[in-house]
């Protein structure tokens, strides 16, 4: 019998998200996914990387909505995102992806409803050319 000191289970509550150099809050970052699509043909399956969501309350900043613009307005925009994932509020990093060279393709705004009385979240969908899980805090 081995006697293992079993590893510390991961919080998913935890995390920042820099753009660029900017930290930016979000209250929800959808599932990184490398995934491999053999229908487009058999023998050379295609490789690639599901968009990325991030969710945020919405505020009065157009800073997301204007980086759409950017790439709508016909122009080249793509930034580093990393996603750090921390130990505890305000603890360590405890692991770090980089999505490179991504860029919104979709920027959605709040639903409204006068019936509610909830949040107003607004969302980036980001494409990337790849994903890299860094081996140490990238800051």
């Amino acid at each position: 019998m081995s006697s293992r000191t079993p590893e510390a289970l991961l919080r998913v509550n935890c995390f920042e998200v820099l753009i660029g150099d900017r930290e930016i809050g979000f209250a929800d970052v959808s599932r990184l996914t490398s995934d491999t699509d053999f229908s487009v043909h058999p023998d050379r399956p295609a490789h690639r990387f599901v968009p990325v969501v991030l969710r945020r309350a919405m505020t009065t900043s157009t800073e997301l909505y204007d980086w759409r613009r950017v790439i709508v307005s016909g122009k080249d925009d793509r930034r580093d995102v990393t996603i750090r994932q921390l130990s505890a509020p305000g603890g360590p990093v405890v692991n770090a992806w980089r999505l490179i060279r991504a860029w919104p393709c979709r920027w959605s705004g709040t639903a409204f409803d006068a019936m509610s009385n909830g949040v107003a979240y607004e969302e980036l969908e980001l494409i990337f050319d790849d994903l890299v899980w860094l081996a140490h805090d990238p800051a």
